[in-house]
Formats: C-alpha cells, structure tokens, sequence
C-alpha cells in the first residue's frame, strides 16, 4: 500500500514541497476538525456534499490572531483582516478537496501501522513500556475518543500519500539544472570609469519658476513641526536612595533576612562515565546500554584509583574522556540535572550510578567538595549595608507614589512645590517635537501626549506623574512653545536650488554617460576616460565586489559576445558609472555545488508548481460555495 511506504517518500525534498504548499490538515488544524456535528449546526462554507462548520473555523482563526499577537502583532486591522480569514478558510476547502479526492482514488490509512507509532512514541513510554493512562490522557486533553483521534491520523495519512505522488510527477531537467549551473558559477573580468555628477553641477540652470514649482510640490520641505522646550522632575529609587540612612541594627536585621544573598554557593569536582543511549532507543539496545553501564560501575567501585583510566577507555563523552572523565569543578545548574543531583548528594570518594540521563547512563564520582557556607557578616557589612539601603529606597519610593503624584497635581501651574518636598532637581532640555528627543527619559509616548495636549500646551500646566520605566516616574511642564508652520519660500531657497541643480547634474551626467558608451559600443577609444584596475565579479559575491544590484544586473546582462563589452549604469548618487567587460570565465568550483544543488532546486519548484496546480483544479472542479454572510461576521465584533 501507498501508506506503508509513506515514512520513506516523505524524506528530503518531497516532504518540504508537501509541507511547504499545504500546511496539512492534522498539522495544522489537529483531529479536532475531523469532528462532524448535526445537520443544523452553522457553517461557514460547502466543499461538495461537506460543510466546514463554523465552529471549527471560529476557534482556528483566533488560533491564529493569537499566534500574531505572540509574535507581537498589535493592530488590530491585521488581526481581523480579510486576509487572515480567507486563508485559514482557504486551507479547510483544501483539506476537505484532498481529504474526498483520496476517497475518491481509494487511498485509505493503515490503522495497525499508526497505532504501532503510537505504541514507541517516546512521549507515551513509562519505564520502557507503552502507557495507556498517558495515552487516555493525551486524548482527554483534546476531548477526543481513540476512534476519533486514530480516524484523523487516518486522514490526514491518506492526503500525504495523495500529495507525495503529486509531487513525484515533477522531474527535474539535467539541461535546465545544467544551464543555470554555468550562469552561477560565470565571472566577468571587470573595470570602471566614473563620470562624476558633481564635475556637470556648473551647467545646471535653475531658473526661479524651477524654484517655486518645487516649493509648491514639496511641502515637507517648508514644514516645521510644533515644538516644545519643557522642565521636569524625576523621581525614582535612586534619588531616594541619596535620602536613606542605614543603622547597624537595620543592616544586621537584613543579613539575617537575606542570609542565602550571603552564602557562597558550594562546588564539587565531579568526574563521569558515559555510556550512550538516545532517548528514542530502542527497548534492546536501552538495556544494552544499561548492562555495559552496570559493569563499568563495579570494575569503578571495586578500583576507585583506576576511575580516569577506565573513563579515558570507556566514557562516550568525548569532551571529559581525554580528561579522565572529569568537569573539573561545577555549581549547580551547569550539568545534566539527573548528574547534578546525584553529585550533590554524594560524600567525596564515593561512585554512584548509573544514572540516566537525556544522554545516556553516566557512573558518577564526586572527588571533592569545594567551598560553601554563609559568609561572616563582618566580612560582607559594605554589602549588606548598600543592599539593604537599597531596599529601604525602594520602599519609601513605593510609598510615596501615590503623594508625589498629588504633589505635582495639587499645584499644577510649577513643578517647583514637589521639587522641593522630594529634594529633586528641576532639569530643562532642548527643543524637540511630538516624538520627542532621540533618547532619554522624554522618549515616551504617554509622556509626550501628555506634554502636548492641548491644556498642557494652551496653561503651561504639569503634565500628570508618568511611569516611563520601571520605578522612574517624571512630570514635565512646558517651558516655550512653538506652534506647527511652514518656512518662507527664501528661507529655503538655497536648499531647493541645490537640489535642482544635483538632479540636473545627474542628468547631464547620465546623457554624457550614455553618448561616450555609444561611442565605445562601436569600437571606438574615448582619451577622457580613465578605466580603473579590472577586478572579477560573480553573481554570488556583491559584498565582495563592492558593486550594487543595479551595476551586477547590468554587468551579466551585457552581451559578451565580441569582447571588450560595455555597459552603464546611473548610481544612486547621481554619477554615471561604465563598465568595460575585458573576460568570461568560470568558477569550477562553485560550478560543481551549483550542480549538485540544482537539481533538487529545480525539481523542488516544478514539484510546487504540479501541487499548487493540482489544488487549484481540484478547488475549480469541487463545487466550493462560501456562506458570506457567516464568513464576514467572524472577527468583526471584536
């Protein structure tokens, strides 16, 4: 059958064509969807005789609106877009076309096959055995029955198959593969010459209709933004810590609170010896491994001297075995937890094992142990004082919340009466506009609405206390104001005339430009050119080149048929580049990985195009009709 040899068709290139054109409908939407419900239950579209509920459909789509919002999507036309519906309705009609089309050609699933993968599921074993009080829980989870969740597999199985011999229509051609290897691996031996836009600037006539017409149609250029000068307060932990003092009796108290701030963590010097086993192994070869790791551990206990040897010829680790097994010294949280623990309950000397781990069956000696235990107070007093200072800070910060925020209210036409109740420093900055200053504390969006609100701006009032970061509260007040305009024609002028003048420069120098390559396409020698030292350029190293896309393009573009050839480009900056193409040749090298590759490459995209084809003439002849109505009140109430 077609699904028994579905593990090996799904390899390689046909299971990333198949997963890329359609997200499957177990991968994507889960058993659930397989669920049928009464005739009468809403829906939002019809697949032949098959209705997509519109239950299904609902929970999906906010599936996925939470998926962008994890992402950190936030606006809310993107959330409830159109887009987003129709392509997660899209890939229900295209689950149920495939799902009735493999019915149709008699594909069906192996049921024993699947439920065997169930059975060696890793995720399913206890002790080394298949459980089925986690199966049934698994399946609780999804308030699904057995049937339920094994006919959906099914289903989703018979798309697979359907869609790997889909896919396997698409045969790569050699010629095709072979073509696009050469035109890789080309280079062209290249040089250049530049015509400056800047030597054409003294040319340029701008003419003051020039002028005004730009003024006209550039109004950003005369713009000025509503701007604003502002004084402000911070208060934070830090400004109160400058408040704080910290008694002996204060500081002895908070040692004795935070006594684990103060105890050096204790080190072990542990050794191991590894015997592999993977976490997907098979029952044998567990038990296998199990054994070996048994005889380590009493050929280790019975000779303790002889443990870096024996972990030297035996552990699997290759980074401890040439070290006789050994991680040196380790704190907790650097090692596999199953090791760590062990270690840091053993005494020093003793061997311990097996243990097992996500690697494997480690013997485990601890050699020594290292350090540990609280540190006298008199020996940290510097620190519990700061830290405890700190803490009082915080405290009396978080107290007065609330009263500085009154302060500031209570008296709104200055800053000065909560200045001076909190001792802070009244600070003044520059002029900066609705989006505020390039850094700093100012940059904040709460803050900003609220300096430039129209009370704010009209009384010069205090904005409200704002948290702009955590535990940093600042209230500001505006100082001068200006008011949105625009500039004078004259008092941008000279900045419209030099931009005229560069774009015409650019011009002439790109007429120029293209005069001297006509002469040069025709044979002729140019003596005002100066060509500067060849330099090979392939597709694949632009970084290299120094060269941009636009001056890439034109280069392999160019026909090399009677050499040298020429060619030209007008860069970003106005200038006028040509280039004089003097030699073809080939990177063998990259010729031979292009070769490889493209094959694949090749017949990977005439595979998704057969798939993509192949779903859309299923789609043309499937009788798909969508309920409008239904599909347009989904996410638009929300």
């Amino acid at each position: 059958m077609l699904s028994d040899t579905l593990h090996e068709k799904t390899k390689g290139l046909f299971a990333r064509i198949i997963l890329g054109i359609v997200i499957l409908s177990f991968a994507l939407f889960g058993v659930e969807t397989y669920r049928t419900a009464g005739g009468s239950a809403p829906y939002v579209a019809e697949v032949g005789d098959s209705k997509i509920l519109l239950q299904p459909f609902e929970e999906k789509f906010k599936s996925q609106q939470n998926q962008l919002r994890e992402s950190g999507e936030r606006n809310p036309k993107v959330l409830n877009s159109k887009e987003l519906k129709t392509s997660v309705l899209d890939n229900f009609i295209n689950e149920r076309l495939l799902l009735t089309q493999a019915a149709k050609l008699g594909y069906s699933g192996n049921e024993a096959a699947i439920m065997s993968a169930i059975q060696n599921s890793p995720v399913l074993q206890e002790n080394g055995k298949f459980s089925d009080e986690l199966f049934q829980r698994f399946l609780d989870s999804r308030r699904l029955t057995r049937k339920q969740y094994l006919a959906g597999i099914m289903q989703d199985q018979m798309i697979q198959d359907l869609l790997v011999n889909q896919a396997q229509t698409g045969i790569a051609s050699r010629t095709l593969a072979t073509h696009l290897a050469d035109i890789m691996a080309e280079q062209r031996e290249v040089s250049k010459a530049v015509l400056k836009a800047a030597a054409f600037a003294a040319q340029a006539k701008i003419e003051p209709a020039q002028i005004q017409s730009y003024y006209d149609a550039h109004p950003e250029l005369s713009q000025v933004p509503e701007q604003a000068r502002v004084e402000y307060i911070v208060y934070s932990p830090e400004v109160v810590l400058s408040q704080v003092q910290v008694s002996d009796a204060d500081a002895q108290a908070y040692y004795k609170d935070h006594i684990a701030q103060f105890t050096e963590p204790e080190s072990r010097e542990v050794a191991h010896i590894l015997v592999r086993s993977a976490a997907d192994a098979k029952p044998a070869e567990r038990e296998a491994a199990l054994q070996k790791a048994q005889q380590l551990l009493q050929q280790a206990q019975k000779n303790p001297q002889s443990f870096s040897a024996l972990a030297k010829q035996s552990s699997q680790d290759p980074l401890t075995a040439a070290k006789g097994g050994s991680f040196g010294l380790i704190k907790r949280g650097t090692i596999f937890k199953q090791v760590e623990d062990a270690a840091f309950n053993m005494k020093a000397g003793e061997i311990r094992g097996p243990v097992e781990s996500p690697a494997g069956f480690h013997i485990v000696m601890l050699k020594a142990i290292v350090g540990g235990g609280q540190r006298p107070y008199e020996d940290v007093k510097p620190l519990v004082i700061e830290a405890a200072k700190r803490e009082m800070a915080l405290r009396k910060f978080n107290e007065e919340v609330e009263p500085f925020g009154d302060a500031v209210y209570s008296k709104s036409d200055s800053l000065k009466p909560a200045a001076d109740k909190y001792k802070l420093t009244i600070q003044t900055s520059d002029w900066f506009g609705r989006q505020g200053p390039a850094q700093g504390l100012l940059k904040n969006e709460r803050l900003l609405n609220a300096i430039f609100a129209s009370d704010a701006v009209k009384n010069k009032r205090n904005t409200e206390s704002i948290e702009v970061a955590p535990n940093t509260l600042v209230a500001a007040r505006i100082l001068e104001y200006k008011p949105a305009g625009h500039k004078a024609l004259e008092a941008v002028k000279d900045e419209i005339e030099a931009q005229l003048r560069k774009q015409q420069a650019s011009v002439l120098a790109s007429q120029q430009g293209k005069l001297d390559l006509a002469e040069l396409q025709q044979g002729k020698t140019l003596s005002g050119l100066n060509f500067d030292a060849p330099i090979k350029v392939g597709r694949e190293d632009l970084a290299k080149s120094g060269l941009d896309h636009v001056s890439t393009e034109a280069i392999f573009r160019a026909s090399v048929k009677h050499l040298p050839a020429f060619t030209g480009v007008t860069l970003e900056n106005g200038d006028y580049v040509l280039y004089k193409i003097s030699a073809v040749s080939s990177n063998d090298q990259l010729r031979q990985q292009a070769l490889q590759a493209l094959p694949f490459s090749v017949g990977q995209t005439q595979s998704q195009q057969i798939l993509s084809s192949y779903l859309e003439s299923l789609r043309n002849q499937g009788k798909v009709k969508i309920k409008q109505d239904v599909f347009d009140k989904v996410g638009a109430e929300q």
